[in-house]
């Protein structure tokens, strides 16, 4: 059994199924995540019927499932002591996941995600990440990646000075101890304001590169997918695309490996597919078994996640 710290924003989500016209009435963009301030939640609420809340953030989805694998894993990020902030710590400990993380009275309230749902399934997020964007290194210590074995992070966290900051530290303390790192490249957007020095990050701390197509395609300045083959076959790093109904893909120097997905004729909601994926991969690749099986069990996860309302995979 492995232990896993993941390190990400701590979230609650607010998740409703809303009409294609709301997410263009908002000035949204469909399928990507966009910052928000406080004065927008209300807003964004308005057009919500009955929403499903739960705690949430990308890592936090990841780590929930990896739970119910093979390996323990625990969660750093910050909540404030509030409504919000508390329920998300419970939510964790009601799942055996240790909160390593930080909560603290503060002005700042807890990060929420709003996460419009359209008829097609596609997921649209408007994030406020309140406290969550002040993790600060001074509260980072190298006790607390003592026996973790892999550190699994999310590059949202390059979008604020603070947590850039926070996430180099902790991957010089994983470098100093030789703790395997892999980090999800979260949204292509997010790519597209901090590739050069996500790049180097990569270059200098990461093993292992989780993305998507669009993401892919915009880390590696291509259109198509032989030209991201090209490029991650010569990057140096070990790499694990999804690529939506396509499946999912490895990519590590010659190697290169592809497992077809199961076809779905209802997506309900395609919130969290790449979270669960990844907790999927990671729990059979931490097992020491092989790669395709990895890419299996991560393209059986995101298939039963997208299934369902929410980015928990729900079980009886």
């Amino acid at each position: 059994m492995k232990k896993i710290l993941g390190v990400g924003t701590a979230l609650v989500d607010v998740i409703c199924q809303v009409e294609d016209n709301i997410i263009s009435i908002l000035n949204l963009s469909k399928g990507s995540m966009t910052l928000i301030d406080e004065s927008q939640i209300q807003k964004i609420r308005a057009n919500f019927t009955n929403p499903l809340i739960t705690s949430g953030g990308s890592v936090c989805n990841t780590v929930h499932e990896l739970n119910f694998g093979s390996h323990e894993a625990s969660f750093y990020g910050k909540v404030s002591d509030d409504e919000y902030g508390n329920a998300f710590i419970q939510d964790l400990e009601k799942a055996n996941i240790s909160f390593k993380g930080v909560s603290r009275k503060s002005d700042l309230p807890t990060g929420c995600c709003n996460i419009l749902v359209s008829p097609d399934g596609e997921r649209t997020m408007a994030t406020h990440i309140g406290i969550g964007s002040q993790l600060q290194p001074d509260e980072v210590s190298e006790n607390i990646l003592d026996n973790i074995d892999h550190m699994y992070m999310e590059s949202y966290l390059w979008d604020h000075e603070l947590t850039k900051k926070t996430l180099k530290k902790f991957g010089d303390i994983a470098k100093s101890k030789n703790i395997e790192i892999s980090l999800s490249l979260s949204d292509p957007f997010c790519v597209d304001r901090h590739r050069d020095e996500l790049n180097n990050f990569i270059k200098e701390n990461v093993d292992l590169v989780f993305c998507n197509f669009d993401e892919a395609k915009m880390f590696s300045q291509s259109e198509t997918m032989a030209d991201v083959s090209s490029f991650f076959k010569d990057y140096g790093k070990k790499i694990v695309m999804t690529s939506g109904s396509e499946g999912a893909y490895f990519f590590y120097n010659d190697d290169v490996s592809h497992q077809p997905s199961k076809k779905i004729e209802n997506v309900v909601d395609t919130t969290g597919a790449g979270d669960n994926f990844a907790a999927g991969f990671l729990d059979i690749y931490l097992s020491g078994k092989s790669v395709d099986e990895a890419l299996i069990n991560g393209n059986t996860r995101a298939v039963e996640v997208i299934q369902q309302l929410g980015p928990r995979i729900k079980r009886a």
